[in-house]
């Protein structure tokens, strides 16, 4: 059986949704799961073992845990522990999407973290403390230096790491939430076909996980000096020769 795409066509403004949903899903974990891997980074090199404990766990479990498990820990596990459907933790939980968005952020943030954490301990000391002597203050120094020299060395961990997320985000349809691959599910049990709309979903998320690789490089590119310089020198020879030189003598 080969894909029939005119069966699809009445269903392209729901795939454009479940595509519209996807892509929600992707710039919030991406967001928040920067947001909590950022300190949780900071803890796991820390020299306080308390804190050092607590990043290294974080790590281990967000990590390791598969996401389809976390998913269904927080939407089915959740509210059957006592007094969480009167707390304000309820109003986050009770419907599916926040719930996706929730797991998929506390899954990425182990990953996340690990980049980050990798990225900071790779920074030269010897410019931070370069950085301090020259009068830097310590948020100062974090900023220019450390962060600057962190985000080249992480870029390309964490573009892998965009790449799982995008991935990732078809398993909450499990949990009802009306997603790409959602969309996908119901053209095919409206349809009886299997292969057109998988077909399309698998091209639609190829297309998204190009275009994000893509931005990747370039940020890549900009933020590693060694790598622009490079980028231009190719450019430089790729172009077609002008034409014959000029003659200096006319």
């Amino acid at each position: 059986m080969i894909a029939d795409w005119a069966t699809l066509e009445p269903y392209v403004p729901l795939m454009i949704e479940g595509t519209l949903t996807t892509l929600q899903l992707i710039a919030l974990t991406l967001v928040i799961g920067f947001a909590i891997a950022l300190p949780v980074a900071i803890a796991r090199n820390s020299a306080a073992r308390p804190a050092k404990v607590f990043g290294y766990g974080f790590i281990f479990f967000f990590r390791g845990a598969p996401l389809l498990a976390i998913l269904f820990l927080i939407y089915y596990g959740l509210p059957q522990v006592p007094g969480v459907t009167e707390s304000p933790l309820w109003l986050l939980i009770e419907e599916p999407f926040p719930v996706a968005v929730m797991a998929l952020s506390l899954n990425s943030a182990g990953f996340q973290a690990e980049i980050i954490a990798g990225a900071l301990r790779n920074v030269p000391k010897g410019e931070i403390e370069a950085a301090r002597a020259a009068g830097f203050s310590r948020m100062a120094t974090f900023w220019h230096v450390t962060a600057a020299h962190a985000a080249r060395f992480g870029i390309r961990g964490f573009g892998n790491e965009v790449v799982f997320v995008v991935k990732g985000t078809a398993v909450v349809s499990f949990i009802t939430v009306h997603d790409l691959m959602s969309a996908a599910h119901q053209i095919y049990f409206n349809t009886f076909d299997p292969i057109t709309p998988l077909l399309a979903a698998a091209l639609i998320y190829l297309t998204i996980v190009v275009i994000l690789i893509r931005t990747i490089r370039w940020l890549e590119t900009r933020l590693s000096p060694e790598l622009k310089v490079a980028a231009s020198e190719t450019a430089r020879r790729s172009r077609p020769a002008g034409g014959p030189k000029r003659n200096a003598s006319a």
